[in-house]
């Protein structure tokens, strides 16, 4: 049986990381996009090697684990693996990081020379 995944939009994500400096925050996207544009704070572990690389993370099952990707598709897959891994606490971030910087939350831009 499927767990229904849980979302939280960007404003509480940034209420969140007020409040919680070392919150788990993993950016799902491909490197490309990872090094264009995140947010700061965000952990890069693409979608496809999540399962493998969480443990790198958090190996508490019940600590909460919020996932971002461009527009919030991608972190849904990802937070459905997490769950059948039985991760309990994961969120996936509803609008992504475009919804984050559209909102005029801090990020990390790369600019070339």
């Amino acid at each position: 049986m499927t767990n229904k995944i849980k979302t939280i939009d960007v404003h509480e994500l940034k209420t969140r990381m007020d409040q919680q400096d070392d919150l788990c925050l993993i950016d799902v996207r491909e490197l490309d996009e990872w090094q264009a544009l995140r947010i700061p704070g965000a952990v890069h572990i693409p979608k496809d090697t999540i399962s493998q690389a969480i443990l790198s993370q958090t190996t508490n099952k019940t600590d909460p684990v919020y996932l971002h990707c461009k527009g919030g598709v991608r972190s849904m897959y990802a937070a459905q693996y997490l769950m059948d891994m039985g991760y309990q606490d994961v969120y996936s971030i509803n609008g992504g990081i475009m919804e984050w910087a559209k909102c005029g939350y801090p990020t990390i831009q790369h600019t070339c020379p």
